[in-house]
C-alpha cells in the first residue's frame, strides 16, 4: 500500500461546527415569532389558533439549528421553551387587545367614562383573566399541538443522537496488476 492510499484512510471526518447556544436562543426567538404571529392573526379572525402551537415549535427549532449552526438535544429542549414563551406572549397580546376592544365598546354604549390604549390594555389585562377562563383553554391546546408537533421531531433527533456515527468509507482501491494485465 503506498503512502496515498494510506492518507485516505487516516483522514478524519470533517469535524461539526461548534454549537453557539446563545445566536441558537436569539434564531430560535425570532423564527418562533412567526408561530405567534399566526397565533395572533388567527384569534383575531374568529380561529382557535391551535396550529400555531405546531408551527411555533417547528419553527423555533429550525431557527436555533439555523442559528447554531448545530442540531442538539439541548437545542430542542431550549427551542421548545422560547415556543412555549413566544405563544404565551401572543396569547396574553390576545386578551389584551379583547381588553382593548371591550373598553372601547364600553366607552361607546356609555357604560364607562373612560377607554384604555392598547398599552395600558397590556399591562392590565391579567386581572381579567378570572372572569374569561376560555383563554386558559386555548392556550392549552396550542401548546398541546405544539407539543404533539415536536414528538416526531424530538424522537427522531434523539434517535440520531444515539446512533453511531458512520464511518469514512475508504475510497475504492484498484488492485496492483503487472504489465501482462494479471493480478
Amino acid at each position: 500500500m503506498n503512502q496515498e492510499h494510506l492518507h485516505v484512510y487516516t483522514q478524519d471526518a470533517p469535524e461539526k461546527p461548534k454549537e453557539n447556544v446563545l445566536f441558537g436562543i436569539v434564531g430560535a426567538f425570532l423564527f418562533a415569532l412567526v408561530g405567534g404571529a399566526l397565533y395572533y392573526v388567527l384569534y383575531q379572525v374568529g380561529f382557535l389558533a391551535a396550529i400555531s402551537g405546531l408551527v411555533c415549535v417547528i419553527c423555533a427549532i429550525k431557527g436555533y439549528s439555523f442559528f447554531a449552526k448545530r442540531e442538539s438535544v439541548r437545542g430542542v429542549v431550549i427551542s421548545i421553551i422560547v415556543a412555549v414563551v413566544v405563544l404565551v406572549i401572543a396569547w396574553y397580546l390576545c386578551l389584551s387587545n379583547d381588553v382593548y376592544l371591550a373598553h372601547q365598546e364600553w366607552f361607546a354604549n356609555g357604560e364607562i367614562d373612560f377607554t384604555l390604549t392598547f398599552f395600558e390594555s397590556v399591562s392590565c389585562a391579567y386581572l381579567f383573566l378570572p372572569d374569561v377562563p376560555a383563554y386558559f383553554g386555548d392556550l392549552a391546546i396550542s401548546l398541546l399541538l405544539g407539543a404533539v408537533g415536536c414528538f416526531g421531531y424530538v424522537k427522531q433527533m434523539l434517535q440520531k443522537q444515539k446512533a453511531p456515527a458512520p464511518a469514512a468509507e475508504p475510497a475504492a482501491e484498484s488492485a496492483p496488476t503487472d504489465e501482462s494485465g494479471n493480478e
